[in-house]
């Protein structure tokens, strides 16, 4: 995003970013449009870039992209595996040089605001009748009818959703007679029985900074009531108060904890995983971990929610891409329930199309149908250009009071700094207009 850009955004601009996070976890559609086919009579190579681990890319180059070309032999997928914040790069470069040709990207929900602010995405509502999902997950039905009434268009389409789990050990919790904990204060309660009784301090966290200990603190902090952003209202106050406490049970460990961090528990070095990605689950199974004894569920309520962080990926077309109705029947497929469902049972990764999740092997429908739960109570982080700047200064506050222990009647303080600090830095790289929005609370977890 240009300077000149970023320094002119204030509320009234960046709402438009929500869309973003809005759309991220909506639906899917089948295999085939309500509308005939048209396969493309020409050779045409659609250019997919999409951030994926190797193991993900495998997936796409060896099993879900051949589907889709055996479908339309005159169509060749090739497929660039380019972090987030590159392919902003990459796709304002070829918008630059009129070279986009077929197109398609998977961009993070929280870095796409960056190539809609350049205007360098298509308006895709003319083809809504043949891409808009008729099974979206009903709670981001809601979400995409925001998406309309603010933008005025549809510029992403969803594609893959996702909702961190709590893990337990269920051996640990049926042999001290415990319940899984239902809200924060039986959290506590557990996690001091299992102490006392084992020796092990059980709860592991994600501490050991970057974007996800900020990612867990901002559901901790909604769910004690607060708007995260602002660092010290008093449900801010309220969660640090709280994980301050916690930490006399978080495993030695959690300063290294991180996503992905799974071993420990499989080992029996801690007992509660707090919070941790759905994806873990098949790559326990791939590495041979014996997951019968490993629960999962959605988790503790906080003191006034119970409600839980959406991350995910939208698909989008840049502005000048050639060969559209081909990069529309791509899209189309990625939705699809199939592909959709693919996403699920290879990948281990929740899907936004409901009728994926029908009828899922054994081994996996009890895991999924949590993460279908926990999206019916679901909220989104407002995607502001400055989130990175936001985790840097979260990462130091947990350090300060959950890390380093300061006392506990200067966690006011704390936060307060914090606050002063984000306001300063909107301030500067922005303007007052921004700052003082921020100030005001404007930017804030976004519900449908």
């Amino acid at each position: 995003m240009s300077k000149k850009l970023r320094k002119a955004l204030g509320k009234t601009a960046l709402i438009a970013i929500v869309v973003i996070l809005v759309i991220a976890v909506a639906g899917g559609i089948g295999y085939y449009m309500t509308t005939p086919h048209h396969p493309t009579v020409t050779k045409v190579t659609i250019n997919y870039y999409d951030d994926l681990a190797p193991s993900e890319a495998k997936v796409f180059d060896d099993y879900i992209i051949p589907k889709f070309e055996a479908l339309y032999p005159n169509i060749t997928v090739h497929l660039t595996v380019e972090s987030a914040p590159s392919m902003v790069d990459t796709i304002e470069s070829l918008e630059k040089g009129n070279d986009v040709g077929p197109t398609v990207i998977a961009e993070d929900n929280m870095i796409i605001g960056e190539l809609l602010y350049a205007g360098d995405l298509m308006n895709l509502t003319p083809y809504e009748s043949t891409i808009a999902p008729s099974s979206m997950i009903p709670s981001m039905v809601n979400l995409m009818h925001y998406e309309q009434s603010v933008y005025h268009g549809i510029y992403f389409i969803p594609f893959r959703g996702n909702i961190p789990l709590v893990w337990y050990n269920k051996t640990v919790f049926s042999e001290l007679h415990l319940p899984l904990p239902q809200n924060w204060t039986q959290l506590m309660q557990d996690a001091k029985i299992i102490y006392q009784k084992t020796g092990v301090k059980p709860v592991m966290f994600q501490g050991h900074g970057g974007a996800s200990t900020s990612t867990e603190l901002y559901q901790w902090m909604v769910q004690a009531g607060g708007n995260p952003f602002v660092f010290n209202d008093s449900g801010d106050i309220r969660a640090f108060t709280y994980l301050d406490e916690l930490s006399a049970y978080m495993n030695p460990q959690y300063v290294h904890g991180y996503w992905g961090s799974y071993k420990g528990l499989a080992d029996g070095e801690y007992y509660i995983l707090d919070y941790q990605w759905p994806y873990i689950y098949t790559t326990m199974q791939s590495e041979g971990i014996n997951v019968t004894n490993i629960g999962f569920y959605p988790g503790p309520a906080g003191p006034v929610n119970s409600d839980h962080l959406v991350g995910g990926d939208v698909l989008a077309i840049p502005k000048g891409a050639t060969h559209l109705h081909d990069l529309l029947l791509f899209v189309r497929f990625l939705l699809s329930t199939q592909v959709q469902r693919d996403i699920i049972t290879i990948l281990g990764e929740p899907a936004v199309n409901a009728k994926a999740y029908q009828n899922l092997p054994s081994n996996i429908s009890a895991l999924f149908k949590a993460e279908e739960e926990a999206f019916q109570n679901a909220f989104f982080r407002e995607p502001v250009p400055w989130i990175s700047y936001w985790n840097t200064i979260a990462d130091k506050v947990f350090d300060q009071i959950v890390v380093n222990h300061a006392p506990v009647s200067e966690i006011p303080s704390i936060l307060s700094g914090a606050n002063a600090e984000m306001y300063t830095y909107l301030k500067t790289t922005y303007n007052s207009t921004v700052a003082n929005e921020y100030e005001e609370g404007m930017f804030q977890p976004l519900y449908g």
